[in-house]
């Protein structure tokens, strides 16, 4: 099974990459270690007031490590921080103690938590950007059968996939990416792998973005302190 699978709708004439596996650099089990300011005010400014900086080492982290600081549990806290592995991170984060409250400035302090986390991703690891980069003028959609808010509540094997009517979620995971990718390809510095892709055609961008390749190594090598 593809963890990404290009899909050009017949019906609209746009490339979807629809992804969810953990294997996708686009899923955020995916590893990719990069440092990032906390956002702890933003999530609870009536405990925290002052930020520091972290090591993480994947976007998942970085995200349940703010939802335990939402309802201040210090200690799920310092567990999901500890984690080497991202399930049990998710874990952690469906345990908390909230509040219906709770939940909803969750939802509202959410989506900016998310673009935090993944924009330190994609800056700071040089082969996940250049993953990013290649679905330029394609839509990112986290094909996810289970979430209905993060991804589209339908799974990439699923013809409806393709199709943006027949989405039963809101794709917020699909949409910062596309955001970010926008972002980060007009940045100067990155300037050369968007050359570097640009002259990629169609086809070899694809193939780049669903093989099942390790790119684990090249991790410490593209890793950019911040």
């Amino acid at each position: 099974m593809k963890h990404t699978r290009v899909q050009n709708s017949p019906k609209t004439g746009k490339v979807y990459v629809l992804f969810y596996e953990d294997d996708s650099a686009f899923s955020n089990f995916h590893p990719g270690k990069f440092e990032a300011a906390t956002v702890k005010k933003l999530v609870n400014s009536e405990k925290f007031q002052e930020e520091e900086t972290l090591k993480w080492n994947c976007s998942e982290q970085y995200f349940m490590y703010h939802k335990a600081l939402l309802v201040n549990d210090q200690n799920a806290a310092k567990f999901i921080h500890d984690s080497k592995d991202p399930m049990p991170m998710k874990m952690a984060g469906r345990k908390l103690n909230m509040t219906r409250n709770d939940l909803e400035k969750w939802s509202e302090k959410s989506r900016e938590v998310m673009y935090q986390a993944c924009l330190a991703k994609f800056s700071q690891n040089l082969e996940l950007r250049k993953l990013l980069f290649r679905t330029k003028g394609m839509i990112l959609v986290e094909a996810s059968g289970n979430d209905a808010i993060w991804g589209i509540g339908i799974w990439k094997e699923d013809p409806r996939a393709q199709n943006e009517d027949s989405w039963h979620g809101t794709n917020w995971l699909g949409i910062i990416l596309d955001k970010i990718r926008e972002e980060l390809w007009d940045k100067p510095e990155f300037k050369n792998e968007k050359e570097e892709i640009e002259k990629e055609n169609v086809e070899t961008r694809i193939m780049f973005l669903e093989a099942l390749k390790d790119i684990d190594n090249n991790f410490e090598n593209s890793f950019i302190s911040t």
